[in-house]
């Protein structure tokens, strides 16, 4: 049987478990926590040493990835990785050729409304896209304060330009590099402790000369959807509804909850990694966010 390592136990790191077990996985934890039913180990070196996984996970604060992949090279495992999103890690921490395969969870990717999108794109000219992704804070995790949650903190690796990071991810897959982007935003209201709340931007990519992205925690009723007006006509993606719209009609898809990440672990651990988010396509999302924040900073047009 596959042995998988999640490090860290929040949220994120929970679901990864139960959607790894639902594959057949035996999995443990590299966590604080004493309270869960899988085997859990205090440090990393503890849990590849005992546990021997042969796929690790690591879905810490995002500000933790890059002393969580460094602490997992110096133990000497060399398989399978993944790494949350966004990575922001530095590319060299991984090493050349470090670990068998390293990917990172842009899962949405797997959503079959983006695949679909994506396939009609590739034999389009696409003139504009427009992407908005909005969901308020304060319903991401029902249970705990906002005050207290890592997205609500800058300084834990929160804030909505990094935790939609996905939507950047998207963009990228579908029509190439960014050439440039023009962006406003940050922390608009107070919502959160310090971190980023609402980002709008204008950019041009590769495939497409005018693209425009709002990406917020202020949404009161959850909106996740692109449009592209192509020379094949305008396609409308909406991925909460689970619907592709054409001039002519309408395909709903069937998105189980977690159907996205057990797409994307099923990816990773086959033999070729079909369509997971590579360490560089993750490098270019961070370097991206790096480019949107400096265009705010000197209110100017900017290459990532």
């Amino acid at each position: 049987m596959t042995r998988a390592l999640v490090i860290g136990a929040g949220s994120i790191g929970l679901r990864h478990a139960v959607v790894l077990q639902e594959l057949g996985i035996e999995v443990a934890f590299v966590t604080a926590r004493t309270d869960l039913p899988e085997p859990s180990f205090g440090s990393v070196d503890l849990a590849v040493a005992e546990f021997a996984p042969s796929y690790v996970v690591i879905a810490t604060e995002t500000s933790e990835h890059e002393r969580a992949v460094a602490r997992l090279a110096s133990t000497g495992f060399s398989e399978t990785l993944m790494v949350e999103k966004p990575l922001a890690v530095r590319p060299d921490v991984f090493g050349p050729a470090r670990f068998q395969r390293v990917g990172v969870g842009f899962n949405l990717r797997f959503h079959p409304v983006l695949d679909a999108l994506r396939r009609e794109l590739v034999t389009a000219k696409v003139a504009t896209i427009e992407s908005y992704a909005g969901q308020h804070l304060t319903s991401w995790r029902p249970d705990r304060p906002v005050h207290e949650q890592y997205s609500s903190s800058r300084a834990r690796g929160g804030g909505v330009l990094r935790d939609l990071s996905h939507e950047l991810d998207a963009l990228g897959w579908m029509l190439g590099s960014c050439a440039g982007v023009f962006a406003r935003g940050g922390r608009v209201t107070d919502l959160t402790v310090d971190a980023d709340d609402a980002w709008g931007m204008v950019a041009e990519y590769e495939r497409c000369p005018v693209v425009t992205l709002q990406v917020n925690y202020l949404d009161s009723r959850p909106r996740r959807r692109i449009i592209a007006n192509t020379d094949r006509g305008t396609f409308e993606a909406d991925l909460i509804a689970g619907t592709l719209t054409t001039a002519e009609a309408t395909i709903a898809f069937d998105v189980e909850r977690n159907a996205t990440y057990r797409a994307m672990h099923v990816a990773m651990l086959s033999e070729d990694g079909r369509d997971v988010a590579t360490v560089a396509d993750a490098v270019a999302v961070d370097q991206l966010i790096d480019a949107i924040e400096h265009s705010a900073g000197v209110k100017e047009w900017v290459q990532p």
